[in-house]
């Protein structure tokens, strides 16, 4: 309705901003952009003119004619428009406008460890936009390896704001959704990561990240960090591609009265998102250039949408052979049940019908891909209840389908967490014999630096089962020890505040595993042991915390992290992530980064039984949205599962 109060009063507003209006700069493009991050403009009013490229629900981007560019490369010829609302109707792609407003650069509340955006604040009602005529829309810069050979976080602030396009490109991190855990349904964000064809999939490196070190670089706490931390630049290779950012307008009618004023009121259509896996080539990504979430982002146009060129299918895990045993670990995640439980915080019960897609989910991808394992870890379990309905589920499906009876039997054991998520075993007692199984460290406590208070260490707590396979060739069995994990998460660890308790608790988990590791095998030095599990921790030091290297036995060096730890460790663990191929080590994407949260953690005397590991690819690589298809396996969880293939055969 915004649209007829500014027809009837816009005379009357423009003549009490004239004062305003006539301290405005009119300048290009190019000189409001600058050849650096900020504007040498900022905070001043100024009139710019262009071409509009496109729209967003909250503003639209104007771009500098082709023939009237200024022919420097170090400045960009786009900008973004800011309008708070939905922007005018008459600023469509393809219409030369002059509009005013005010330079800001722009971060996100909270985000202060972002690259600023340039951008004219133009307040509607007080600011003016001008319509001149139609025009021809820019044609867009071709981006290329070349464009990305400085590895900069800043090296495409030269494009900010203008049209781009990439003819090729490689997915490195799928689209995104939001889920409703309650109805089992995802709605996807049209998001996903890419590089430019021909740059090598980019993961998550050793050391601090970046953007963490910017914001804390001038305190104490990193200065005697600095000789010898290494850092990570958080892969600026990675461009974001959002598929559904940019909108077009529907016209509907407010009536003859606001029609015979020329005002008709505005919808936004948004793009269709676009649902990619990893590996998929693309072609033809072309759009506007924007800053979001720390990654420069192409908003891409709505009516040549990115089409890809070819994708990727789950991969069915081999067949283990007849002197083989298989042990796998999967985060199920958020694995609720249909009954509300007055014990936890239940937001999120599952409708029957929601519930029911998860088991079917899960059962397929217990049966038919990861070829029915002899002990599963289950992280993320809401109870037993759960992972005894699963059990019976994935049990009736293989008689089901004319296959033996595995005999899946649940152990799980409630622990401290406030949303009630769990760790568990289901093992195929049809094959292997159950000896104990116990919950360990459920009261283990630690002291938060914060609040000088002790709290619960373990919100997880580990569980330990006891399990041999019986060895029909020497009429013996082999007996081995499994300990499911899934410790304190990332979330946080660099907040100002509650940070110090996010890193303490971390550090001090990763050393109470270790402790137990040396205590069992000190009291019996050929115990078979694994750990497995959601560790959230990397195959190497963040430059925090060195969690797998504590658990390990190879911590790093004191003077490389910031919470170091001591050697807890006497006979070091094998971590089975770092026998595998570069390109496999991952289990998980964040932020486009292919990265290992999940481990296999193996004693000496385990190891000698390895034949095999690495991860069943049906989540990680696959778009959100698939997880609201129950006829489909992928994305049932958004962790890989990491499976460990064991002879009962030693190796010398």
């Amino acid at each position: 309705m915004h649209y007829i109060t500014r027809s009837v009063f816009g005379a009357a507003l423009i003549l009490g901003c004239a004062v305003f209006i006539f301290g405005q700069k009119e300048l290009t493009i190019a000189a409001v952009q600058g050849s650096k991050q900020i504007s040498p403009y900022e905070g001043q009013a100024v009139r710019v003119t262009g071409v509009v490229t496109a729209r967003t629900r909250r503003g639209f981007y104007l771009q500098t004619p082709d023939d009237q560019a200024d022919k420097d490369a170090s400045t960009s010829d786009g900008i973004y428009i800011f309008t708070r609302t939905m922007p005018d109707a008459r600023a469509v792609p393809g219409t030369s406008v002059k509009v005013s407003g005010t330079v800001e650069e722009y971060r996100p509340r909270g985000s202060e460890r972002n690259l600023p955006l340039t951008e004219v604040s133009h307040r509607v009602g007080t600011d003016t936009l001008e319509v001149i005529g139609k025009a021809e829309i820019p044609k867009p810069a071709v981006l290329t390896p070349a464009d990305f050979k400085a590895n900069t976080v800043d090296q495409l602030e030269r494009f900010e704001g203008m049209r781009v396009s990439i003819p090729e490109m490689l997915v490195v991190a799928p689209t995104g959704g939001r889920i409703d855990h309650k109805n089992e349904t995802v709605a996807s964000d049209g998001v996903f990561f890419a590089v430019v064809k021909g740059v090598k999939r980019p993961f998550r490196e050793p050391g601090i990240q970046l953007d963490a070190w910017e914001s804390e670089k001038a305190s104490e706490r990193w200065t005697k960090l600095a000789p010898r931390v290494t850092f990570f630049d958080a892969n600026p290779e990675t461009i974001r591609v959002d598929t559904s950012e940019q909108t077009a307008i529907a016209s509907m009618s407010l009536g003859p009265e606001a029609e015979k004023m020329g005002v008709t009121g505005v919808s936004a259509l948004l793009g269709k998102p676009l649902n990619v896996a990893a590996k998929t080539e693309i072609r033809n990504v072309t759009g506007v250039l924007d800053y979001q979430n720390g990654k420069y982002t192409i908003f891409t146009d709505i009516g040549a949408p990115p089409v890809p060129s070819s994708t990727i299918k789950p991969a069915v895990l081999p067949a283990a052979t007849e002197r083989q045993f298989v042990v796998a670990a999967a985060n199920i995640e958020t694995f609720n049940d249909d009954i509300d439980d007055p014990s936890i915080k239940d937001e999120d019960i599952a409708t029957p019908e929601a519930f029911e897609k998860r088991l079917v989910k899960v059962s397929l991808a217990i049966r038919d891909y990861l070829r029915y394992p002899d002990v599963l870890a289950v992280i993320e379990a809401e109870n037993i209840n759960v992972l005894k309905k699963l059990a019976a589920r994935v049990n009736g499906d293989a008689v089901s389908a004319g296959k033996p009876d595995p005999k899946y039997e649940a152990f799980l054991f409630e622990g401290n967490d406030g949303r009630g998520i769990d760790c568990g075993f289901l093992i195929k007692t049809a094959r292997v014999n159950v000896i104990s199984a116990k919950q360990f460290g459920k009261d283990e406590k630690f002291r938060n630096p914060v609040t000088k208070n002790d709290q619960i260490l373990n919100d997880r707590p580990p569980i330990m089962i006891e399990v041999a396979v019986p060895d029909t060739k020497t009429g013996k069995s082999l007996a081995f020890t499994v300990v499911a994990n899934h410790l304190k998460s990332y979330r946080g660890i660099n907040d100002e505040k509650n940070g110090p308790a996010v890193r303490e608790k971390k550090r001090r988990q990763s050393e109470f595993l270790a402790r137990w590791v040396s205590e069992r095998q000190k009291a019996n030095k050929d115990e078979r042991i694994l750990l497995v599990g959601d560790f959230n921790a990397y195959q190497f030091s963040d430059g925090l915390v060195d969690v797998i290297g504590t658990i390990k036995g190879t911590p790093a060096a004191k003077d490389t992290v910031e919470l170091a730890s001591d050697d807890l460790v006497e006979s070091d663990l094998t971590n089975l992530v770092d026998v595998i191929s570069e390109t496999e080590r991952y289990s998980y994407t964040f932020d486009g980064n292919a990265q290992a949260l999940d481990h296999f953690l193996a004693n000496e005397a385990m190891r000698r039984h390895l034949m095999g590991f690495g991860f069943l690819r049906v989540n990680a690589d696959f778009p959100a949205a698939y997880r609201g298809d129950g006829t489909r396996v992928e994305r049932f969880s958004d962790h890989d599962v990491a499976v460990g293939y064991f002879s009962l055969d030693p190796k010398p």
